[in-house]
């Protein structure tokens, strides 16, 4: 019988990667996607004879159905509507938590959690996945808990910023040498996908540490949108006493901001992120360059006018 696995929310970047790299898998497992609206499921997934997109909420636990899963992938969703982060964290997690005690055949919980989520401090918008980890880690028998560095994708903005007149990438990795480990969503997808699919487990609850080839600061990050965009762009840096204002600027609701503010200051040197990004044995190193996935994206559309 081949293996059932569920994923939730599956409409997440992190999940949607993990669906695709799932049907690709030699393993042939069958995929289910959570959604709250299955109809925005995408249609290269409905399309294929081993995925089914089922309607669910975490956030209600409405019609959230693990029955006959052997594996679930969960990733805790952030909200920015006001409401205290570690509240909300709490609220799904143990809407996930009960989903599972009603499906005996989930063996294996996979978490996407984020480095320096084993702080209950100073860590910002990451209390999410601190709360989430200290709820589900007894979840069930085995629990695999994936603690990856920056996503690359998510500074796609600067490919953004790159068209403005005149072309200007802004970075809030401060001092100009320091650097913070960035991760590919498809490196992160491909340890999820081998953690899911794995013979044997780990002793439980186990940490596995994703990082990248290597780490990247702003003049990486700079360099990665001129070899996209084939432009040279401007280099701004935004100091530690504009980081509000930063953020502020750019879409993050002001109830959430100093949350913002205080993961980015957990980043620079001496943070409690900071800290935390030396490999061990228990770290999986990915193979994705930033660049590489800059002009993937830019490839795709991103950033363009």
């Amino acid at each position: 019988m081949p293996l059932q696995i569920v994923v939730v929310p599956a409409s997440t970047k992190a999940g949607r990667e993990t669906i695709r790299q799932l049907l690709e898998s030699q393993r042939k497992p069958l995929v289910r996607g959570i959604y709250r609206d299955p109809s925005k499921a995408p249609v290269e997934f409905t399309q294929h004879p081993r995925f089914e997109a089922k309607e669910g909420n975490v956030a209600t636990g409405t019609s959230l159905d693990l029955s006959s899963a052997d594996a679930v992938f969960y990733i805790p969703p952030p909200t920015y509507d006001g409401t205290d982060q570690g509240e909300w964290a709490t609220r799904c997690a143990g809407h996930v938590k009960d989903a599972i005690r009603q499906a005996p055949n989930v063996r294996r919980l996979v978490l996407l959690s984020a480095l320096g989520s084993h702080h209950d401090h100073g860590i910002g918008v990451l209390r999410l996945n601190h709360v989430t980890d200290t709820v589900l880690k007894d979840a069930v028998r085995e629990v695999v808990i994936v603690r990856p560095g920056f996503f690359q994708e998510e500074f796609a903005s600067a490919l953004e910023t790159a068209q403005a007149d005149p072309p200007v990438v802004h970075s809030w990795i401060t001092p100009i040498d320091h650097k913070i480990p960035m991760v590919s969503l498809k490196d992160i997808a491909r340890t999820v996908t081998n953690a899911l699919l794995a013979e044997s487990a780990k002793p439980s609850p186990h940490v596995t540490k994703i990082l990248g080839p290597r780490p990247y600061g702003a003049l990486d990050l700079k360099h990665a949108v001129e070899q996209a965009t084939g432009k040279a762009v401007d280099l701004r840096l935004v100091e530690k006493e504009e980081l509000a204002a930063f953020f502020g600027q750019h879409g993050i609701p002001e109830a959430h901001v100093g949350e913002f503010v205080e993961f980015s200051e957990a980043c620079l040197p001496g943070g409690l992120i900071d800290g935390a990004t030396e490999p061990d044995e228990n770290t999986v190193i990915g193979e994705t360059e930033l660049t590489d996935t800059f002009r993937e994206l830019y490839a795709k559309g991103a950033g363009r006018a």
